[in-house]
């Protein structure tokens, strides 16, 4: 009897320890969410030049930013990344911080003023001289090659109802790992379109010979 005992006694600290450690692996888990990391895609912090430089009145081109058509992908709030040529990756734990189009028409707001071109989001229907532009962005991504990929076309319409359309692929290196260097890529990126954009607001400005 003793011995009988002694046995179900050992059998049951047994069982009852694999219960307590089976009840804190269940609570460690429940317990331990991952931290989230928000991006945004415009800089918050103004540069140098945003702060120094000063603008005429008589040189300022304005442009209404009428319509941005982004890809399905880019509406999720986590970050992607495309991991092969046929997959992406879609983070749940590395989110926008605001919708992709917002921090997209702030960066462009912010470099086309360096280039003395006011982006304004809505056209007064009194002010009918103003030149419009229509972005549309086909991809806009970190790749597995190393790099961001923003490709797409955008279109100028002038006060004159004449049309520029031009098509753009702009590649920018990732300097480092992680999506914190993808962002960065992804600013880059936009600063070049920014470039685009201002050249053939100028030239569609410029009058004719």
């Amino acid at each position: 009897m003793a011995m009988n005992t002694g046995f179900f006694s050992k059998k049951g600290n047994i069982r009852f320890a694999l219960a307590t450690i089976l009840v804190l692996f269940i609570s460690g888990c429940a317990g331990s969410n991952p931290s989230l990391s928000y991006y945004l895609l415009h800089s918050a912090v103004p540069s140098k030049a945003q702060n120094t430089t000063a603008y005429s009145d008589t040189n300022n081109t304005n442009l209404v930013f009428n319509k941005v058509t982004l890809p399905d992908y880019l509406k999720h709030r986590g970050l992607v990344y495309q991991v092969s040529d046929t997959n992406l990756h879609i983070s749940a734990t590395h989110l926008w911080a605001e919708p992709v189009e917002e921090g997209l028409r702030k960066s462009l707001s912010d470099h086309l003023a360096l280039k003395n071109i006011s982006l304004t989001s809505a056209k007064n229907p009194l002010e009918g001289n103003l030149s419009t532009l229509n972005l549309y962005v086909s991809d806009f991504i970190s790749t597995y090659k190393g790099n961001v990929v923003l490709k797409g076309d955008f279109v100028i319409t002038d006060m004159h109802s004449n049309v520029h359309r031009e098509s753009f692929l702009i590649e920018t290196e990732l300097e480092n790992d992680g999506f914190s260097a993808s962002i960065t890529a992804m600013r880059h990126a936009l600063v070049e379109l920014a470039s685009k954009v201002a050249d053939s607001t100028h030239n569609t400005r410029a009058p004719s010979a």
